[in-house]
């Protein structure tokens, strides 16, 4: 095998996504154009019929709006986002945004506006997040789900993390 290829291949994989992250977040309006989908919390599943369904309506959510929001179905961890800038955020969008108390991006559904920011709540999660989302955390807003495509980055990571025992918990 050839190593100085390999890394040379390597190299150029690098570059020619760092390229891509830095034209598609420039013509997208965000820093962060492309995630993959790490949790299961916008996950829609059996949990998630208690979790968002039931839940969004016994808060005054009717099936007709959460039918008319942006990813009515979710999406699963290791899929990938399309992420735009983050204007116009509305009741129901998803945004990706970064608690610095956390340090790491957060994608979860808006269910409400407030003066001092967002209220968000991933929709397999039981209870909203437990902060409200300054306006100045937020990275941008979903546009588009790619099924699978995350896995990419997923797996690596999760291998890394669990092998140094560094799994957020």
């Amino acid at each position: 095998m050839n190593w100085k290829k390999v890394g040379y291949d390597i190299l150029w994989a690098f570059a020619v996504a760092l390229f891509l992250r830095v034209v598609f977040g420039f013509f997208l309006g965000t820093s962060f154009p492309f995630v993959a989908v790490m949790s299961s919390s916008m996950t829609h599943d059996i949990y998630a019929m208690q979790n968002y369904y039931v839940w969004m309506q016994e808060h005054g959510f009717s099936q007709k709006q959460l039918a008319s929001f942006p990813f009515p179905d979710g999406f699963s961890k290791g899929d990938a986002l399309i992420i735009g800038a983050p204007k116009n955020i509305e009741v129901g969008d998803v945004i990706l945004y970064i608690n610095p108390k956390l340090g790491y991006p957060i994608i979860h559904r808006v269910i409400n506006v407030t003066e001092e920011g967002y209220i968000t709540k991933g929709d397999r999660n039981p209870a909203p997040d437990p902060w409200i989302v300054k306006r100045e955390w937020i990275k941008g807003k979903a546009l588009i789900v790619i099924p699978l495509l995350g896995w990419i980055r997923v797996l690596p990571t999760e291998i890394i993390y669990r092998a140094l025992h560094l799994w957020p918990s």
